[in-house]
Parts: structure tokens; C-alpha cells; sequence
């Protein structure tokens, strides 16, 4: 077990304009790393020293595959991939207006954008390890789906799946592959739904511990109950998610 996350570190962060991952890119620029932030209206962030914002539609899998190679080829020093964005829509397939462009986008921000950045950006992550890091934020919906969010839940089991085989693909090199499983979290994506949810800046704090750990998987708060039930009580969660 290694501790991938050092100073000074330069880290790629989708999603970093709101919720969790603006809270990151706070917690990571204070602690010194320069931050890469990908998000749709990155630009509309306030400029910070450290701070590089870059505009994109994370959707869009040819311009993904665009800002990868441009980012490999300017930051030779990143460090540390962090696929924190994600596209939620509450609908279920059933309903006769399901929004099927929603769902594809859903698809590519959750799943897609993961791994072709990953792919995109490997090679600069394998030339500074050990030290370096792909980091996915995962959901304890991936073992527990809910019955409105199908696809949302099947692109994080997908994302737990791709974390597991990417840490077989690369074997024995010292790049790490951490997934941080999160409970639910107060964020715009989740306004109006479930009890209980911890702050983006509890998540961000715990992902963050996760990542200097170097442990592969890290189950954050509530989370942590799941494995447990999963295999004792597996009924339980299942039966209170499914109306939800």
C-alpha cells in the first residue's frame, strides 16, 4: 500500500465547480497542489493561484479524448486523476417522457469520460509513479440500486467494476487505483431527496484522507454499513431502496 498523494502534486478534478468537487479543489489548492478542474462552466470559477479551469462538455467523448492529449502533452508532472463528475436524472425508463439523450449523456459523464481519460492521460500517471493515482468516486448505490435512478446506479456498479480490472491491468505498476464509495451527500444532484446526507465538504475531507492512505477501496460514512449488510442482511437495503 503506497501513499499516492504528495506534495507538490498536480491533480486533474472533473467536476470541480460545485458540490464535492468544488470542496476538493478548496481542500487540495489550501494543502498546495495545483488543481486542473474539468466541468462544464469551469471558466466561471473565481481564479485562484493553482487553479486551472477548463471548459467542457464531458459528454462529448471526442472532446474528451481532445483535452486528455492536450493535458498530457503540457502537464508532464500530473500526478493524480480525479473522476469525481457525475449526471443524475431521477426518471424511470417506464415513464412514457423518459429523456433518452439524458440517459446517454448520463452513460458518458458517469462511465465514458472515466476511462478515456484514463486511457488519455495513463502514460504521464505511469512516468511519475509511484506517487501517482487514478481516483474514481464511487456510490454505495453500485451494490444497492434505487428503483428511479437505474442507470445512474448501473454506471457506478460499472465504475466499481472498471476500478477493480484497471487495478488488474496494471499489475504490478506503481500507479494506484482508489475508488471512494460514498454514502449520500448534500449536493445539488441530491436537493430534495433522503435524510441524512453529510456536507460536500465531509465527503471531500474523507476523499481526500482515502487518497493519502493509498488503500484501494474506502467506504465514507454510512457507507461503511454496506459491505457488512451485504452480506448479513441483504434484504434490508434492498427493500428500503427500491421505493425510493
Amino acid at each position: 500500500m503506497q501513499a499516492p498523494l504528495s506534495l507538490p502534486s498536480k491533480i486533474l478534478l472533473t467536476g470541480g465547480t460545485s458540490g464535492i468537487g468544488a470542496a476538493m479543489t478548496d481542500r487540495l489548492l489550501a494543502a498546495g497542489h495545483h488543481v486542473i478542474t474539468l466541468a462544464r462552466h469551469a471558466t466561471r470559477l473565481s481564479p485562484r493561484p493553482g487553479l486551472e479551469m477548463i471548459d467542457i462538455d464531458l459528454s462529448d467523448s471526442a472532446e474528451v479524448r481532445r483535452v486528455a492529449a492536450e493535458i498530457a502533452a503540457r502537464h508532464a508532472d500530473l500526478s493524480v486523476l480525479i473522476n469525481n463528475a457525475g449526471l443524475q436524472y431521477p426518471a424511470a425508463l417506464t415513464e412514457p417522457d423518459f429523456d433518452s439523450a439524458a440517459m446517454e449523456a448520463e452513460v458518458a459523464v458517469n462511465l465514458l469520460a472515466p476511462a478515456l481519460l484514463v486511457h488519455g492521460l495513463l502514460d504521464r500517471l505511469r512516468a511519475n509513479a509511484p506517487g501517482s493515482a487514478v481516483v474514481n468516486i464511487g456510490s454505495g448505490l453500485a451494490c444497492f440500486p434505487k428503483r428511479r435512478t437505474a442507470l445512474y446506479c448501473a454506471t457506478k456498479a460499472g465504475l466499481h467494476s472498471f476500478s477493480q480490472s484497471l487495478r488488474y491491468q496494471l499489475g504490478a505498476e506503481r500507479v494506484a487505483v482508489i475508488e471512494a464509495i460514498l454514502p449520500l451527500v448534500d449536493t445539488p444532484m441530491t436537493r430534495g431527496r433522503g435524510r441524512g446526507k453529510i456536507t460536500p465538504d465531509e465527503a471531500a475531507a474523507a476523499i481526500i484522507a482515502a487518497i493519502r492512505t493509498g488503500r484501494p477501496e474506502i467506504w465514507i460514512g454510512k457507507a461503511r454499513l454496506l459491505p457488512v449488510m451485504s452480506r448479513l442482511v441483504p434484504a434490508i437495503p434492498r427493500r428500503l431502496l427500491r421505493g425510493s
